[in-house]
């Protein structure tokens, strides 16, 4: 492509002055339109955007969700911090635990059972729990009674109730499905044996007797 332009230029050396400098004219612009496409076909494409796959959206997601409930938590127990102190973990006893199958056969919608306040002055109004579920399969398939349990489900958690001082409630604790794959988080094989203990308390200032 130099060549011609090079060629051109000569052949216009000899030929007439008023013809000379339209054509040098000419050809200087034409040769800067060339540069210039030249220059802009040689620039580095602009980086594409990467792609993330949905389930790290989805997880990126999760673990910025605001908790609202720890945070209401967090704030009462700093604007009345002797509320775990009042309902001492040893007066809070679950009973009648019992297991609510769900749709699915063999899987648990939730637990429930009667929660006892037994302290004689305070009002409970939060507390926390250790859920366990096992799966208890016969140790050998002849053998009528003797059983072995795994553990399939182990949970943590806070819930609210409001329990008056020497009193009971009954409390449902659900059982969520997988927040990935939705489905329930086990399939019992056998007889569930379902485990529920307290593990923390609240009485906060506000829900107590005057």
């Amino acid at each position: 492509m130099v060549w011609i332009f090079a060629a051109i230029a000569v052949l216009l050396m000899f030929a007439p002055p008023a013809m000379r400098n339209l054509g040098l004219g000419i050809l200087g612009a034409v040769l800067v339109v060339f540069l210039v496409i030249v220059i802009l076909n040689r620039r580095p494409l602009a980086p594409t955007a990467s792609v993330v796959p949905p389930a790290a959206i989805d997880a990126g997601a999760r673990s910025r969700q605001f908790d609202f409930d720890t945070y209401e938590r967090e704030k009462k127990d700093r604007e009345d911090p002797e509320a775990a102190g009042r309902v001492a973990v040893s007066e809070l006893r679950f009973g009648e635990v019992r297991s609510m199958p769900g749709l699915v056969p063999g899987t648990l919608e939730a637990v429930r059972a009667r929660l006892y306040n037994d302290s004689l002055r305070f009002t409970l109004t939060d507390y926390s729990y250790a859920l366990v579920v096992q799966d208890c399969l016969p140790s050998q398939p002849t053998a009528a009674q003797e059983s072995t349990c795994n553990t399939v489900f182990d949970r943590h958690g806070w819930a609210s109730a409001i329990v008056p001082a020497n009193q009971a409630r009954d409390v449902v604790i659900e059982i969520p499905n997988d927040p990935a794959t939705h489905a329930p988080p086990f399939v019992l094989l056998g007889t569930p044996r379902v485990e529920l203990t307290a593990t923390g308390t609240r009485a906060y200032q506000g829900s107590q007797p005057r």
